[in-house]
């Protein structure tokens, strides 16, 4: 099932929203996917968490076994549509806002 993006065009603005619990988090084989509309714009953001590189040990869930992947992590707006404001240096591809999500 396609979940319908119900994009809201806002300004850019940096703005943190907890922890949220709305989100889809799914293992993949290179790590974890999460998936939700923004609490901010209402943008369709999907996030992965890789694990480390094949062969290497540099990444987020480098070395580590399901069972010790962190208790959460941030994640960021992706929705890909173009905000009013967005600074050059926005490491996202969003409105600004940021969460954290609980993984399994």
């Amino acid at each position: 099932m396609t979940e319908i993006d119900h994009h809201r065009d806002i300004a850019y603005v940096e703005t943190g929203f907890g922890v949220r619990s709305e989100f889809t988090v799914t293992s993949v084989p290179e790590g974890i996917e999460v998936a939700g509309a923004c609490p901010a714009c209402g943008g369709r953001t999907i996030m992965r968490f890789e694990r480390g590189m094949p062969g290497g040990t540099k990444g987020f869930f480098s070395r580590r076994t399901e069972s010790t992947f962190p208790k959460d992590a941030t994640v960021f707006c992706d929705c890909g549509h173009m905000h009013a404001d967005r600074p050059e240096f926005a490491i996202d591809n969003g409105c600004g806002a940021f969460w954290e999500v609980e993984l399994p």
